[in-house]
């Protein structure tokens, strides 16, 4: 850019020299302004300011990508296992295993979440912890409350979820399953009641069990 300029400015001042030359017969270079501008630019070129390095741009730490999570069934889950051999009829496997699976799909189709913890909670909610034992002593006939273990707890809640879900409207039991499920989480299902019963039941004769 700076020689381009020298070299624009070193045309000019030829030009007037030539043209005062040419007009007065003797060059003029102490009288005219532009033409010592002109050589004074020849002879003092423009300095340009020194160019400061820009410093080199620190990159951003890269965040770490998470990997999307997929809330997945695992291949064999006890409770849908313990729910599946409940509903099979005529040792029937596969059919109640479809009926099951399609019972989790009402349940997302309802609810747009993941069903299987709805599933878990209604039967856990539906559980009972105790029963009432009745016993003959003599000629009296003695209830007392009895714990019941892991198991039983499932299987009495399984129970009363299926026998409440035969009132549901739909004529699939999938369809009737998934609603009593659902009800059972909301809180508005004849499981929970028969459950309260029973530990009413249990809370009374409480008074029959032997001190320690």
């Amino acid at each position: 850019m700076l020689s381009t300029f020298r070299q624009s400015a070193l045309r000019s001042a030829c030009l007037i020299r030539s043209m005062s030359t040419t007009t007065t017969g003797f060059p003029q270079s102490q009288s005219d302004p532009l033409l010592r501008e002109a050589v004074s630019l020849l002879h003092n070129p423009i300095q340009q300011s020194p160019r400061i390095p820009k410093a080199p741009a620190t990159p951003e730490p890269s965040k770490p990508i998470s990997a999307p999570v997929y809330e997945i069934p695992p291949d064999k889950d006890p409770v849908l296992q313990f729910l599946t051999t409940s509903v099979m009829k005529h040792g029937r496997y596969q059919r109640a295993q479809k009926i099951i699976s399609e019972m989790l799909l009402h349940i997302h189709a309802f609810t747009r979440t993941p069903p299987l913890p709805i599933v878990h909670e209604a039967i856990r909610r539906a559980s009972p912890a105790v029963r009432v034992k009745f016993s003959k002593v003599g000629a009296r006939s003695i209830t007392r409350p009895v714990a019941l273990s892991e198991r039983q707890r499932t299987a009495q809640g399984i129970r009363w979820i299926l026998e409440a879900s035969k009132n549901k409207p739909g004529i699939h039991m999938q369809l009737r399953l998934a609603k009593e499920m659902i009800s059972v989480v909301k809180g508005d299902s004849s499981a929970l009641e028969k459950k309260s019963a029973l530990h009413r039941a249990a809370m009374l004769a409480r008074g029959t069990l032997s001190k320690r």
